[in-house]
């Protein structure tokens, strides 16, 4: 029997554990579960076996040899394939085209041969039920039903023998997820191994034989599914987490002001997000919870001017506002300090000084509209003291900081404009734990200024900790909302998670698509 086998398999980002000592074995015949929180190691896990990501420690065994999977090509040639939740294809190519992309038939001459293609990819259509005509369509013609049918079916070319499901059911039908629940139980039956990536606790009972539950990068644990409860798997992803014991008070003039300064009534983001409505109260940390792909970060977005929503009014301390651009949603008093930090938030060739005043550049200009340098030193070297920021010099390019200092320093960029309302995305991400903490108490100081600040996370133990009341959204929507802590970890996950929600579905996807 085939076998895939990780053992002590452990990966770093450079301070940052993505998986710690990871042994976990996927058998040919089964439907392996890989269930945790965001953050949990995931696709760490599975980025190592498709050969995007390279292990600091341990070692791979595939059918009880030692392998190297140092490359996409190479995890290809041992039958490693993945289908993820948004499907990688080229849309305005064929069927045929992306089916056989980096693998063409060609005849003597060299030229492709399309027949040969046909004939080598009609038997496996069939074996899922889709109709030959469907070769000559475009990728972007199908609905992505179809489309993962399309990526199963490429694997299947390439005799692939361990295929990975990474949250597969997350846009799909009612129609199309029971479509593709008999298609791997069939491809079980022909002895392949699946791993099954998916936040569904209904889905882990309906299609899986085991299930490894992942916490913060380590494993907590391998059951059989007939012997592991929904209750016992949600208490194995929240270990450790405990609830919001920890955290510092919000101060009692604080707590008494907690009157709405953002509010956001019927917002919807096409594609993203539908009739959100929400608060953040002033004084107060506001904490916003969901797994990838509730809309958090889209909603966020729209609020700020970076996307532009289809419906919904935003009021900001009681004014509607309608910002068409970031920068017109920072002169009203509203900001955002985005995830990505690296891409969106920092100038990495810039130096400390340059990124610390880049958004209150004009209020060091003179009559004659020279920069006052001083000034700017002087500012700068004040926020590098006052938020701890680690660096030889205000000069010292940003990027040539370490993760948690540059936060540190986008950080205090927005914390020292006169805003009425921050939100921050991922704030801690990346960064070690002296860094976080560091940056949770100045959230805090923030709150307590009378600032009405908002936290989305990814992490759970992060919202626990830092978050006065608790926002849950789920597949687009407001799921639940915590007004009084502390809450457990186990309550906000479930929330998150949730139960198959076919309407909710159905509002993602257009299940009218023309069959194929």
């Amino acid at each position: 029997m085939a076998s895939f086998e990780l053992r002590g398999v452990g990966k770093r980002f450079g301070g940052v554990r993505a998986l710690d000592d990871i042994d976990i074995r996927f058998e040919s015949g089964r439907v392996h579960a890989l269930l945790g929180e965001n953050g949990a190691g995931k696709s760490t896990l599975i980025k190592i076996l498709t050969g995007a990501v390279t292990p600091t420690n341990g070692e791979i065994r595939v059918d009880d040899t030692t392998v190297t999977i140092d490359s996409p090509r190479r995890a290809q040639e041992l039958g490693i394939a993945a289908v993820y939740q948004e499907p990688t294809v080229y849309p305005h190519m064929t069927v045929r085209e992306n089916l056989f992309m980096g693998q063409e038939l060609r005849g003597r001459s060299g030229m492709l041969d399309r027949r040969a293609m046909t004939a080598a990819a009609k038997p496996l259509l069939a074996r899922l039920r889709l109709d030959p005509s469907i070769l000559s369509r475009r990728m972007s013609s199908l609905s992505i039903g179809y489309q993962q049918l399309v990526l199963i079916t490429q694997a299947l070319l390439r005799d692939t023998r361990l295929l990975i499901f990474d949250e597969p059911t997350s846009i799909l039908s009612r129609e199309e997820t029971a479509r593709l629940f008999e298609i791997i139980g069939e491809l079980r039956e022909a002895g392949t191994a699946i791993v099954y990536i998916t936040h569904r606790m209904e889905e882990i009972h309906q299609i899986a034989d085991e299930v490894t539950v992942l916490t913060n990068g380590e494993r907590r644990g391998t059951y059989p599914i007939a012997e592991v409860s929904t209750e016992r798997m949600l208490s194995l992803m929240t270990g450790g987490h405990g609830s919001a014991r920890d955290r510092e008070p919000a101060s009692e003039t604080v707590q008494r002001e907690r009157r709405p300064m953002l509010e956001v009534t019927n917002l919807s983001v096409a594609g993203h997000c539908e009739d959100i409505s929400w608060q953040l109260p002033a004084g107060c940390i506001t904490g916003l919870y969901g797994l990838v792909g509730s809309g958090r970060s889209e909603a966020a977005l729209a609020l700020y001017g970076h996307i532009r929503p289809s419906a919904g009014r935003i009021q900001l301390d009681g004014q509607t506002i309608r910002p068409r651009h970031p920068a017109d949603a920072i002169k009203l008093g509203l900001g955002y300090l985005p995830e990505d930090r690296q891409f969106q938030g920092v100038f990495l060739d810039k130096s400390l000084e340059q990124n610390l005043t880049s958004n209150t550049l004009p209020g060091f200009s003179n009559v004659f509209d020279l920069l006052d340098l001083a000034g700017m030193r002087r500012f700068t070297t004040e926020l590098m003291n006052h938020y701890n920021i680690k660096a030889p010099g205000a000069d010292t390019s940003i990027g040539d900081l370490s993760g948690g200092n540059q936060q540190k320093g986008l950080f205090s960029r927005w914390a020292n404009l006169p805003l009425k309302a921050l939100i921050l995305d991922e704030p801690t991400r990346g960064i070690d734990v002296g860094a976080k903490d560091e940056i949770h108490r100045f959230i805090r100081h923030l709150a307590d200024r009378g600032m009405a600040v908002g936290v989305i996370s990814s992490d759970l133990d992060e919202v626990l900790a830092v978050s006065d009341r608790i926002i849950v959204m789920r597949e687009g929507r407001i799921a639940d909302t915590f007004e009084h802590g502390p809450h457990s970890a186990e309550t906000v996950l479930a929330s998150a998670i949730g139960s198959a929600d076919d309407d909710n579905r159905a509002a993602h996807h257009d299940t009218t698509e023309e069959s194929a």
